[in-house]
């Protein structure tokens, strides 16, 4: 015997929804920031550069102003940034025709900024080293002296500061975002909370379902979106207790119908064998294969009447003759008619072409016709008609039935139904009309019966006409 393989014993380990729909949001709501963070980045940057070339163009108005209307040589009591110990601000300004500088700011400390790439024109904004060796960012303007010609302005901020805030504001971003990823993900998680609290109840609901009680249901507060999902274990559960009903009517039906054949064919076997009389054991060998033919029918009846129900046997409709298929049963039968002394009135067209699964209404027919061939008192007439109108064909079987009332008529299709008890040896289980509104029920199509002054009437259709 050989043993089971590792693979075959390994449990996958359960999976948790929480943590799942955690990772996911996290990757979303991140990965979506993560895609915003460069263009807030450059939007950020763009905006910081924005207020740094403000502020070195109203420097650069100013040390201009100044430079037009005092002497220079004053420019650090006018303008105390500019100081010798001044390292943050700085000018430079040049002779346009030289290209030299001839005025440098006192905290420059001798040194001149550079003049910048000249091919962009003015005003032109550029980064730079400062005379202290900090990065900074410049801005060369021309500038309209007293007594001659313009000359180029080029005045300076030091950036270390503008560049702290913006890491800052860059921080305060990453930290936002890590931050509303965190609360939205436990948010998300929250709510997500409520609905697996409603699908734990309906767990428990369905883990204390009995097979007893068909009509339960789980039911709750679900969310629209899982409302199909209960809708569709519901319709389950239904499909499943139907299945149960079945299999339980199925095993009363065998034990009810079983019991007294066998009964017959244990007491005709018995007598069989104590009879020394060899003709009177060949009679009871006879009634035992009599019960077991008709426990065979009963069990083949049921058997289809389960596959039925269960939706199992599936029509296959073809086109048939409705008028040629009911003299073909009228023929069979025609011993039995005569054995009882019946007349059959026949009111049939040429030809009645319909669609339908032809076993299926060969197996009606013959019941209804059997039936009333059975059940009809000896010298009555049985009339069997056929007629068409705008919805179709539609058959009519009458015959007597002076012992029928009204009230019996809900009992028929019942199964083991008889109006009066007819033995161990009853030739009918009870189970043919059963059998017959099944059949019908399978193809879609109407049976109905209807006593009038002690004549049963059945009616069977209407079949849609082919032609």
């Amino acid at each position: 015997m050989t043993e089971p393989s590792a693979s075959a014993n390994t449990v996958r380990p359960a999976w948790s929804l929480h943590r799942r729909l955690a990772l996911g949001l996290a990757l979303s709501i991140g990965g979506t920031f993560a895609l915003l963070f460069p263009l807030l980045d450059r939007w950020i940057d763009r905006e910081i550069y924005a207020r740094m070339d403000l502020t070195l163009l109203q420097r650069a108005t100013a040390v201009g102003r100044v430079l037009q209307e005092s002497d220079p040589r004053r420019l650090e009591r006018l303008m105390p940034e500019y100081e010798p110990e001044g390292h943050t601000e700085f000018f430079t300004l040049f002779d346009e025709a030289s290209g030299q500088p001839v005025l440098r700011s006192p905290s420059s400390g001798g040194a001149a900024l550079p003049p910048g790439p000249a091919k962009q024109g003015t005003p032109r904004y550029f980064d730079v080293v400062l005379p202290d060796g900090h990065a900074g960012r410049a801005l060369a303007t021309h500038v309209p002296m007293p007594g001659a010609k313009s000359r180029l302005l080029v005045v300076a901020t030091e950036r270390e500061g503008w560049d702290r805030t913006e890491r800052h504001v860059h921080l305060a971003l990453l930290a936002g975002i890590a931050l509303a990823t965190l609360i939205a993900t436990c948010l998300a998680l929250l709510l997500v909370q409520r609905v697996i609290v409603a699908l734990r109840r309906a767990g428990a609901k369905a883990a204390s379902l009995q097979a007893d009680t068909p009509t339960q249901r789980i039911d709750g507060d679900f969310p629209r979106e899982l409302q199909p999902f209960a809708d569709a274990f519901n319709l389950g559960l239904h499909h499943l207790y139907a299945a149960i009903e079945r299999e339980r009517r199925f095993s009363r039906d065998v034990a009810h119908e079983l019991r007294t054949p066998l009964a017959e064919i244990r007491t005709s076997a018995e007598s069989a064998l104590a009879d020394d009389d060899g003709a009177q054991a060949r009679r009871s060998l006879a009634a035992a294969v009599a019960a077991c033919s008709r426990m065979q029918r009963s069990v083949d009846t049921l058997l289809l009447l389960a596959r039925l129900e269960s939706g199992q046997h599936t029509p296959a409709p073809d086109p048939l003759d409705l008028a040629a298929l009911l003299r073909e049963l009228l023929a069979a039968v025609h011993g039995l008619q005569t054995q009882r002394g019946l007349q059959v009135c026949m009111e049939l067209p040429p030809s009645a072409w319909i669609r339908s699964d032809l076993g299926i209404v060969e197996r009606i027919l013959s019941n209804l016709l059997r039936n009333a061939l059975e059940y009809s008192p000896p010298g009555e007439q049985i009339r069997c008609r056929l007629d068409r109108d705008e919805s179709g064909w539609l058959l009519s079987i009458v015959n007597a039935a002076p012992e029928l009332d009204a009230a019996d008529l809900d009992h028929f299709g019942h199964r083991f139904w008889r109006k009066h008890s007819e033995g161990g040896t009853a030739h009918h289980a009870g189970l043919g009309l059963a059998l017959a509104f099944a059949l019908a029920r399978a193809v879609q199509l109407p049976l109905r019966f209807r006593l009038d002054a002690g004549r049963l009437t059945a009616q069977l259709g209407p079949w849609p006409a082919l032609a």
